[in-house]
């Protein structure tokens, strides 16, 4: 899943923007940032590419990420995943290979 997140959005040379701090890096040089930490982290709405930077030194720059999503999704759209990451309960075995299998395609 870290994979995916990182290298979705990267050019054709394999660089991509940190979510939360627009630092350019090849996208294995990126790690996975969650908003929701320990909370859907399969989920693709709350997962986005960041530099090791904002994502282990300044755990996360949730500030960052969080203007960052309501500028692009709105302030309901980041409530209703705030809302469902606390009523998250953990992935079951059909879910993880629906997720597999998304992945694998």
């Amino acid at each position: 899943m870290s994979e995916y997140i990182r290298s979705k959005d990267a050019d054709y040379r394999g660089y991509v923007a940190c979510f939360t701090c627009d630092t350019i890096k090849h996208w294995k040089e990126m790690q996975c940032g969650h908003y929701q930490h320990g909370k859907l982290d399969f989920d693709e709405r709350n997962l986005k590419p960041q530099c090791v930077k904002c994502n282990m030194f300044l755990s996360g720059n949730l500030a960052n990420y969080t203007m960052n999503l309501i500028a692009i999704h709105g302030i309901e759209w980041v409530r209703q995943l705030r809302n469902d990451a606390s009523k998250h309960a953990g992935y079951g075995i059909d879910e993880l290979r629906a997720i597999i299998a998304k992945l694998s395609t």
